[in-house]
Formats: structure tokens, sequence, C-alpha cells
């Protein structure tokens, strides 16, 4: 290089990515909602009636989302394992449910106790059951964590699921206080509709508040993820002791992150008992809500709230969906099944008609079309997916064809328990190919 001469570098701006994940979790909901009005729509259900069940989808999605928001702030962001979700989940219902109902006496008929009653009758406004609940829960968890946070991860989720069974043991035992195993009933809703179409208007009424306060909470966290308190929880999270050999006291960090982790939990049961407008102990609290919420945000991607709420819509969805197609399937099966083995049968025969075609024929009549299918086949993750999709579907509608066949209501009532055989191997695919979850954390760079 001569003293004169000089250079420019050339920076090439970065090339935009194709956001598959987001692609991917859009029409997974998508699919997922298609599928249940589709279900509707073939069993006949009017376009109220559909409108409704998916507001329900909706609003139990929102509840399961607040619920995995939380778990991702304890967890995602600070690597503390809570297992007794469904202790401040039942928390924060029960507190809810007691301050905004109305009074409710015990039930005596001939002398037997038909139902105990329970505490309540304050009859309070809808926000400030929340507050109670909110409050309640993160007030129970800052407890609950000052001894239980100094434990080991593994014992911390012992800790926290032993709370959890004991709660509800609790509940089911304290008849004066929670209605003991019968529950609650009667909870209002946001408001009282008493027309022909209050089904409907009531969940449109619990969808628009709850998507109000989800926005609300996705916000604050983003803002609070993004500050210097969230900077500090993801450095706990990744390396506790060098975060504290930089004079931070990650105990506090962790307390206030498992506090404000447990009042999103009692949120969520506050919007869980308007929604519903009854709660139990057994049937509303058991510890597969807490499974249900790991999963949630392991599939959806932890340390992400966007992950976080779409793993909700997800996982709810599969439910969700096999309630819609448990009582449609068999009857249209039945109605069906010659046409469907029609269909399986045709797709048999073109698909080996294919492979005939493209292993034999296309040698000697256009080789390089040939080489090029295979080559993509052999260089291309997605057409050997799209193969092996192919092969699954088909072998799994002949199963589904012998299955009606020789037990008509087979399908049917199995259709819940394959929901979770489902869930099951997707876990073991993310596992795999994708731990960080559908929505992977953003990656932070100093610069």
């Amino acid at each position: 290089m001569t003293g004169g001469a000089s250079t420019h570098v050339s920076k090439q701006a970065p090339v935009p990515t194709v956001p598959w994940g987001g692609i991917v979790a859009f029409l997974a909901i998508a699919g997922i909602v298609g599928a249940g009005v589709i279900a509707g729509l073939l069993a006949g259900a009017s376009t109220q009636g559909i409108l409704t069940n998916l507001g329900f989808y909706a609003s139990i999605a929102i509840i399961f989302a607040v619920l995995a928001l939380g778990f991702n702030l304890q967890w995602g962001y600070t690597g503390l394992f809570n297992a007794g979700i469904a202790g401040f989940y039942l928390i924060g219902a029960y507190v809810a449910a007691i301050a905004i109902t109305a009074p409710s006496p015990p039930i005596v008929v001939g002398g037997i106790p038909v139902y105990p009653g329970h505490l309540g009758g304050y009859s309070l406004p809808l926000a400030a059951g929340i507050i109670l609940a909110m409050f309640a829960s993160g007030a129970t968890a800052a407890i609950i964590a000052l001894p239980a946070l100094r434990l080991r991860a593994d014992y911390l989720a012992i800790a926290t699921l032993a709370f959890a069974s004991i709660l509800q043991i609790f509940a089911n035992n304290l008849q004066s206080v929670t209605g003991g195993a019968i529950g609650i009933t009667g909870i209002p809703k946001p408001i009282a509709f008493t027309t022909a179409d209050a089904p409907f208007l009531n969940a449109l009424t619990i969808v628009g508040i709850g998507s109000a306060i989800l926005l609300l909470f996705i916000l604050l966290l983003q803002f609070m993820a993004e500050s210097p308190w969230g900077r500090v929880l993801r450095a706990i999270r990744e390396d506790e002791e060098a975060t504290m050999a930089l004079g931070k006291n990650t105990f506090n960090y962790k307390l206030q992150a498992f506090a404000l982790g447990g009042a999103l939990m009692g949120l969520a049961g506050a919007l869980f008992a308007v929604t519903l407008g009854y709660i139990s102990p057994s049937s509303s609290f058991a510890p597969s809500v807490t499974f249900s919420v790991w999963v949630m945000v392991i599939v959806g991607g932890s340390g992400n709230n966007r992950g976080a709420i779409f793993g909700a819509f997800l996982i709810y969805g599969f439910e969700w969906l096999s309630v819609q197609l448990k009582d449609y399937i068999p009857s249209a099966l039945a109605e069906g099944l010659p046409g469907i083995r029609s269909l399986l049968i045709a797709t048999g025969v073109a698909a080996a008609v294919l492979l005939v075609f493209v292993l034999f024929v296309g040698r000697f009549i256009w080789p390089s079309a040939r080489s090029r299918i295979l080559t993509t086949v052999r260089e291309r993750a997605w057409a050997r997916s799209a193969i092996v999709a192919a092969f699954v579907l088909y072998g799994l509608g002949w199963v589904f064809v012998f299955l009606q066949q020789y037990a008509p209501r087979a399908i049917g009532d199995t259709i819940f328990y394959l929901r979770l055989m489902f869930i099951g191997v997707l876990l073991i695919i993310l596992i795999i190919y994708r731990p960080e979850g559908v929505l992977r954390e953003h990656k932070r760079v100093l610069r």
C-alpha cells in the first residue's frame, strides 16, 4: 500500500431472515381454530354458537397465557423452577370468588347438610376481587420463597409441589371457607346479561376483559424484561455467582421475581373463577395444571413472553379441539366410511404410481428430472419431511378405519388421550431439533 492509496470497505446490509417461528406459530393457531370451526359447522352448530365456543377457547387460553407469563418470569427469566403453579392459581381463584360472590349460607335438607356454604358475601366489584387475588397469591409466593429460595433447583421444585398439594387438601376439607369438595358456585359475571344472547355476550365480555389485561401485562413485563432489573434476572439465570460478584443481591431479585410470578398466577385464578362461574379444588387445580403450564412455556420458548403466550394458545388449543372432535368424528366416520376407504385406496394407488414413475420410467425418459428429484429429496429436509408425513398420515388413516370398523366408539373415546400422546411427541421433536422452543429467546449482544 502506498501512502496516497486509500481503501474503502463497503459493508453489506444484513440479509433479512424469514421469521419461520412466527409463521409456524400463526399457522398452528389458525389450524386449530379452523378445525374447530369446521367441526362445529359439520355438527350443525349455529354461527352464534360457534362464536361463543371460540370465545370460550380464547378466554381459557388467555388465562393459561397469564399463568405461562408468571411461570416464564420465574423460570424463563430467573431460572426458578416452580412446581406449585396450581397452588397459587387456586389461591387467586378462591380469594376472588370469596370477595365477589353474594352470601352463601349452608343448605340443610331434612337435617342433612347438602351444601356447607363458604366464606364470602362481600359482593365486591370484579376489580377489587382481582387486586385481592393478586395480592394474596403474590404475598403467599413471597412467604414461601423466603425459605424455599435458599434450596437448590430440584429441592425448590419439590417444596413448591408439596405446597400446592397441601393447599389442595386444605381447600377440599375447609368446608366452611371453601365449600369443600363441591366448591364455590354462583360466581357472578362481569356484566349480568338476561337476554337469550347471554352466553354469547358473556363470552365477548370476558374475552374483551381478558385481552385488555393480557395486553397490559405483556407491555409491563416486556418493559421490565428490557430494563436493568430484567437484565439482572437473566444474569442470575445464566450465572448467579458471577452476578453476586458484581455486587447484586441475587436473593432479593429472586424473591421479587417469584412474588411477581405468583401474583400473575393469582390473576389467572381470578379470571378463571369469573369465566367458569364455579370452582372446585379437585377438578380445577389438579397437578396437571402445573404440567400443562410447563409444556406451554417449553414449547413456546422460555425467556420469551411471545413464546409463553403462543404455547398457551397452542397447548390448550389441542385440548379444546379434542373436545370438539370427540363427539363428531365417530358419527362422521360411520357415515363416510366407504368414502374414506375409497379415498385412502386412491391415495395409495396414486402414491405407488408416482413412485414407479420416478424410479423406473423417469430413468429412461427424463433422467435429468429424475436426478433433480432424487437430489432434492437427499439435500432438502422439507422434502424428506413431506415424504415421511405422507406415509404417516396414510398409515394413520388406515388405523382410524380399522378402529371404526371393529369398535365404533373407539376413536371418539380415545381422541382426548391421543391429544396427550401428540403433545408428548411434539415435546420430543422440539427437544431434539429446537430445544429453545418455537419462538426462541432473542439473543442480546453487546455492541
